[in-house]
């Protein structure tokens, strides 16, 4: 499952929708000053709002946070998601770099400099603790710690459908397949990883 191409649970469209994953990275792009066609970046500000956000109540009340919940469909607009959206917007606001294809989970498992020390960046502790985080304030400010572990690079598209699949199982909707269950997917990504280290 970890060597496979980054597919969406959460952020997969439904009927009536278009684009939401990619919708979720134009407006990263746009929140890191990145000019794409027919569109501007947003305020330099508007990033360092983000990044200083204590939670994601405080992310509601910023101008980054208002373009994404604004660029999202209207289905996608619940009240009961306004605060996994919230976290999804000050977790991506300290990602450097989108690496298509580099899921999270992946990369947490990514070995540790220098090559050949045989343990990964983010250890089996923190990453089991980011699994079993509390509540949502919890999970956002070890996701933040971790994303900086991994270099700040990751696919944005892969990390914001995990925290939001995340908010989705504590809220008590699991899906029906274990396959499409947060931990199960994480698990086989990150010791899949483990397992290809040089013995």
């Amino acid at each position: 499952m970890s060597e496979k191409r980054f597919s969406p649970q959460v952020l997969r469209d439904r009927e009536g929708e278009e684009g939401v994953a990619e919708r979720l990275r134009e407006w990263w792009a746009r929140l890191h000053g990145v000019q794409g066609e027919g569109v501007s970046p947003y305020s330099s500000g508007a990033r360092s709002v983000l990044r200083r956000a204590t939670g994601p109540d405080d992310a509601l009340l910023s101008e980054g946070f208002r373009y994404l919940w604004f660029a999202l469909p209207q289905g996608r607009r619940t009240s009961r998601d306004m605060r996994a959206w919230g976290a999804v917007a000050i977790v991506l606001a300290e990602v450097a770099e989108h690496v298509p294809d580099r899921t999270f989970a992946a990369a947490m498992a990514a070995e540790r400099e220098p090559a050949g020390s045989g343990s990964p960046v983010v250890s089996e502790l923190r990453f089991r603790q980011l699994l079993q985080s509390r509540d949502l304030d919890e999970f956002v400010r070890r996701a933040r710690r971790v994303v900086h572990l991994i270099d700040q690079r990751v696919d944005v598209r892969s990390l914001a459908d995990d925290l939001l699949l995340w908010h989705r199982e504590k809220s008590g909707y699991f899906a029906a397949r274990p396959d499409h269950r947060l931990a199960v997917r994480w698990a086989d990504a990150y010791f899949t990883r483990l397992a290809c280290y040089p013995h």
